[in-house]
């Protein structure tokens, strides 16, 4: 071979390179991801962008400026996020959800995450793919997950026994009284305002709910709030593993939630 034909592969050779590295570059090396990166990236865009952002950062989801404080955590903070463990990011997303009504709520420790608006995993997600979430996260700050033993991990999704109707036989003062805890739970409990609107406060995840009362039938609410992806398999919302009275009492609050219909668009001008 002529020391001019070398020459020229050679030059072709790291043209190659360079257009691999450029599309690596821009890519945030997604070609070199691995299989649990891969799939929490996806649990991540389908479960989380709307809050957190695409990249994790503040003001950047859609649903971001409509949710209450405390603002969802600027996960891309290396400073910040790499002072947490592995395990405390996966029980933040896979914790029980804790009442934090003041005075009456439920105790809550100090080294306890206790933000009702962002949502639990635990009974939606199975054990393999919150641990590729906490993988994902990492990399949304530059790190990386320290160590995960995944062959051990369970790979199916939590599965639960089909919600039955409910008996619903309460009187008129009862319902009052479920009510107003329902509200209670709503807020400070399951942080439903997170993702739900109530006339013009709350989130945009999931449709508004101030003419629930109107709109839906009571025992498919109850249904609905106790396991939604019975109801519908592939529903953003989470199962937040309510029990059989919060979700009555939830219910009964969306039953009073009967806002006059939007005042019709005039007609256009001829």
């Amino acid at each position: 071979m002529t020391r001019r034909y070398l020459a020229k592969h050679h030059v072709i050779g790291m043209l190659a390179i360079a257009a691999v590295a450029m599309v690596v570059g821009v890519t945030g090396c997604s070609l070199f991801q691995n299989e649990h990166v891969r799939k929490g990236h996806e649990l991540y865009a389908y479960y989380c962008s709307h809050c957190h952002g695409d990249h994790g950062k503040p003001n950047e989801g859609f649903n971001w400026k409509l949710m209450p404080d405390p603002k969802p955590k600027d996960l891309s903070n290396k400073d910040e996020m790499s002072t947490l463990k592995d395990e405390e990011i996966f029980q933040t997303i896979s914790r029980d959800m804790k009442d934090t009504t003041p005075g009456s709520g439920d105790k809550i420790g100090d080294d306890e995450f206790g933000v009702p608006t962002m949502p639990t995993f635990k009974y939606t997600l199975s054990e393999e793919e919150l641990w590729s979430l906490v993988a994902y996260v990492r990399t949304l700050h530059g790190t990386k997950l320290e160590k995960a033993d995944w062959d051990k991990m369970k790979k199916e999704r939590p599965k639960m026994a089909s919600i039955p109707k409910p008996m619903v036989t309460s009187t008129p003062a009862e319902e009052a009284k479920f009510a107003g805890h329902g509200k209670q739970l709503y807020l400070n409990k399951y942080g439903c305002n997170a993702c739900h609107k109530v006339g013009t406060e709350g989130g945009e995840v999931g449709p508004p709910l101030d003419r629930a009362g109107f709109r839906l039938n009571s025992p498919w609410v109850y249904r609905w709030i106790r396991y939604p992806q019975i109801m519908k398999p592939e529903t953003k919302m989470p199962n937040l593993g309510i029990s059989d009275e919060d979700a009555m009492a939830i219910m009964y609050y969306l039953k009073t939630l009967n806002a006059p219909p939007p005042e019709k668009p005039l007609p256009a001008s001829s």
